[in-house]
């Protein structure tokens, strides 16, 4: 009885050991993202400590392979004092992952607030030479509107054009044949500018970052 419990520990700690090395995986795939992403805006955000989020998370990921190859090790050789190691490191990853996820929910509700000055000057819109800006943006940024293509639905520009087409700015230079035009939305950029999201929104004055839009441009 005490055998078959004992290979049932083995058991568990070996695929537990498993599945932190997938889930480190799996969070580094997409710290890779959003640090990707962050690259995309950082003309917007110039406050390092957007960051913050990421290496905690990053932290704890390659805690997460470290306890999963002990896990591994402690599998083969049963050591009381590495069992302690490994639960130590668990105790760790959860507080670095619970800490990250923290601050990315507090700074997640101020994404409205931190695009709003953006939201304006795609609201302004009107394909003039003084537009230029919008449209760099979403050429350089590889988006279309703030969240997706929609968002242009709701603009005066959009309503008065008649042609139920957005700028060509929007159109994925994969496309040549690319019009603007929503019958053939599938030519069209889909990365979300807004998903910035999560770590990427840790800025404490957004509006100082976003001067580039405060201009007289779109006065």
């Amino acid at each position: 009885m005490v055998r078959l419990s004992d290979t049932l520990s083995t058991a568990l700690v070996r695929i537990s050991s498993f599945l932190f090395v997938v889930a480190a995986g799996a969070i580094l795939y997409a710290v890779y993202f959003l640090i990707k992403a962050y690259k995309n805006y950082k003309p917007f955000f110039h406050d390092f400590h957007i960051l913050i989020p990421c290496g905690l998370v990053t932290s704890g990921a390659v805690l997460l392979v470290i306890n999963g190859l002990l896990g591994f090790k402690i599998s083969r050789k049963n050591s009381r004092c590495k069992q302690g190691i490994f639960m130590y490191f668990i105790v760790i990853v959860l507080c670095l992952e619970a800490s990250g996820a923290a601050l990315a929910y507090v700074y997640k509700n101020r994404l409205d607030y931190v695009l709003h000055p953006m939201e304006n000057a795609f609201s302004r819109y009107n394909d003039s030479t003084a537009d230029k800006t919008v449209n760099n943006i979403q050429k350089e940024l590889e988006c279309c509107g703030l969240r997706n293509y929609t968002d242009w639905e709701s603009t005066d520009w959009f309503k008065n054009s008649g042609n139920y087409s957005v700028p060509e700015s929007c159109c994925n230079v994969t496309f040549v044949s690319c019009s603007g035009n929503l019958t053939e939305a599938i030519k069209l950029y889909h990365e979300i500018l807004a998903a910035v999201g999560d770590g990427v929104l840790m800025v404490r004055n957004p509006f100082r970052d976003f001067r580039i839009l405060d201009s007289g441009v779109f006065a």
